[in-house]
């Protein structure tokens, strides 16, 4: 109690607000078996006046605690006034995709007249349209989907916390493992 009390007399001389959150309400567990299992939320987001000043559109997300005792927290600082440029990227997965080799050649074979750096420009310029429709349809939207399992793990780790039971044990592993493979697929992505 008395370590409590310090921290928050540290946090009021300090002047810190703590944000709040969105997620799970526990950002830590020991991770032991069904009888032995703590959670806690040790994690936090504090700020002063001056940022929310600042950035007053700034949330906290704690995400899904995968592979992990502590859920990893986000810090999201809105800005609606920005436009993203999209360019194209090529990603590594879609050379392991069965169908790749299939669409990248229907493009590279089409008939294109003018200059051969013309040409070259329009293959390329109508394989990269085709490419990105083609990953739509075949990977869909990947942040969506993580997001989507990042949901499900969430209400696993509840119904976990909830109910420690070893069937919430299992589809909470089964869950973490989907999810990976799309933070994967994200971050290659990103990269």
């Amino acid at each position: 109690m008395k370590k409590s009390l310090e921290f928050i007399a540290v946090t009021e001389a300090c002047g810190l607000i703590d944000l709040g959150f969105s997620g799970q309400k526990f950002t830590w567990s020991n991770n032991r078996g069904l009888h032995s299992r703590v959670w806690n939320r040790l994690d936090r987001s504090m700020v002063n006046d001056s940022w929310l000043e600042n950035m007053p559109q700034t949330t906290i997300i704690h995400l899904p605690s995968v592979g992990s005792d502590h859920c990893p927290l986000l810090m999201e600082n809105k800005d609606t006034n920005e436009d993203p440029v999209k360019y194209f990227k090529f990603l590594n997965c879609w050379a392991d995709h069965p169908n790749f080799l299939e669409t990248a050649q229907a493009c590279w074979e089409m008939e294109i007249e003018g200059h051969s750096m013309w040409k070259f420009h329009q293959k390329l310029k109508i394989l990269a349209g085709t490419l990105s429709a083609w990953s739509k349809r075949e990977f869909g939207d990947t942040f969506m989907q993580s997001r989507e399992y990042e949901d499900k793990v969430k209400i696993a780790e509840e119904a976990l916390i909830q109910n420690n039971i070893e069937g919430n044990r299992t589809a909470l592993h089964e869950l973490n493992a989907e999810y990976i493979r799309f933070l994967k697929l994200e971050e290659s992505i990103l990269k």
